[in-house]
C-alpha cells in the first residue's frame, strides 16, 4: 500500500491527473474516508486527466456516477 499526503484540493487534483496519465484501462483505484476527505476532489482530477471535461459530483446519494467521454470510462 502506498500512502500519499496532499495539502490542498489543488494538490489532490494534480496528483490524480498525474495518476490518470499512467492508466491503461481495467485498473481499480480504491480509496475511503469520511465526508470532506477529498474523494470527489481526487476523482475530479482523475476525470480531467482522462480527458473528461464535464462536471464530477459526489455519489453520496447515488449508487455510482459514470463519466464517459474521456480516454477511459470512469466510475465513481
Amino acid at each position: 500500500m502506498v500512502e500519499i499526503i496532499t495539502n490542498s484540493p489543488v494538490e489532490t487534483e494534480q496528483l490524480a491527473e498525474r495518476i490518470a496519465e499512467k492508466l491503461s484501462g481495467g485498473e481499480v483505484i480504491a480509496f475511503r474516508g469520511g465526508m470532506g476527505m477529498g474523494k470527489t476532489c481526487f476523482t475530479r482530477g482523475l476525470a480531467r486527466g482522462l480527458g473528461f471535461d464535464g462536471f464530477v459530483t459526489s455519489p453520496t446519494f447515488a449508487l455510482v456516477n459514470e463519466y464517459i467521454g474521456g480516454r477511459l470510462p470512469l466510475y465513481h
